[in-house]
């Protein structure tokens, strides 16, 4: 059988592209634990680690989801909590996000903490390498820019050495198209990019970049002694991570589909007793 280039472009849209709304319908949760109804055990686990190395998304795990996120902040409560966490000598913080670095840290405002952009590319703590093939992606991210500029709850977000498309605000027939031209645009790059599918958004980034996974990983190789590893995130994107952190706890927050993760909390307001009971903990 004769291989033709459209066929090949087909099979290569589907091979990278996970392009379905990562916030669906629930998967039955009797897969996943609740958090708070193993406690008792993460509490003797807490005991005994030297180190205790914790790593949170912000948008949908530590504050709600809004369809606008330049009117997301960490409310007061969180904040406090978080530092109070930081006073402890044997605590790591990591704050991972898909947004930027500098974006991130503003709406956090955390002191001590450690602060991953874009899904770990940015980072507070090391500097940000150069990337291949940025000029390109600039390229398609300006020609989406124009093509979907008439198309109703569309943005195209620029992040540097990545970009977005959000479609949070969109209806369906938008969506679709917007769909097309983002598969499109992935084809024209070529093989030495990928896409990300997240909560109403699709990502463009080159291959090089990584993920959350490779970015937590990273950062654990760099901390010494018997750690304890917590991951709670509540996007597809952070499924690298529990996928790569076969030992840590991780939380899966919200709504999903399925997941790698060995926990659920329902969402930030969990989120935030799960930090005050790790805080009591820590204390004693």
């Amino acid at each position: 059988m004769v291989t033709t280039s459209k066929s090949r472009r087909n099979t290569r849209i589907r091979e990278q592209s996970s392009i379905a709304p990562a916030d669906s319908k629930p998967q039955n949760k009797a897969k996943l634990q609740n958090l708070f109804d193993a406690w008792a055990d993460l509490n003797k686990r807490i005991r005994r680690a030297e180190h205790i190395v914790v790593f949170l998304d912000f948008d949908g795990t530590l504050v709600r989801l809004r369809r606008k996120p330049k009117e997301v902040f960490l409310e007061e409560p969180k904040r406090r909590i978080l530092r109070k966490l930081l006073r402890h000598r044997n605590v790591t913080l990591c704050f991972i996000s898909g947004r930027q670095l500098g974006d991130l840290q503003e709406r956090v405002r955390v002191d001590g903490a450690i602060y991953f952009g874009l899904h770990g590319w940015e980072r507070s703590n090391g500097q940000t390498p150069d990337l291949p093939g940025v000029r390109r992606l600039r390229g398609s991210m300006q020609r989406l820019q124009q093509q979907t500029q008439d198309l109703p709850g569309i943005k195209v977000e620029d992040k540097g050495v990545c970009f977005g498309v959000h479609y949070r605000r969109a209806r369906k027939p938008a969506i679709k198209k917007a769909q097309a031209l983002v598969l499109d645009a992935l084809d024209r790059l070529g093989p030495d990019f990928k896409m990300m599918a997240g909560k109403k958004i699709w990502e463009i980034y080159p291959k090089g970049m990584g993920n959350k996974g490779t970015a937590a990983k990273e950062l654990l190789e760099q901390i010494p002694g018997r750690k304890l590893v917590v991951y709670a995130g509540d996007d597809t994107t952070d499924e690298t991570a529990f996928a790569l952190l076969p030992k840590a706890v991780t939380i899966r927050v919200g709504k999903f589909r399925e997941s790698k993760a060995k926990f659920f909390l329902k969402g930030p307001a969990e989120v935030l007793s799960f930090l005050e009971k790790l805080d009591e903990a820590l204390s004693r």
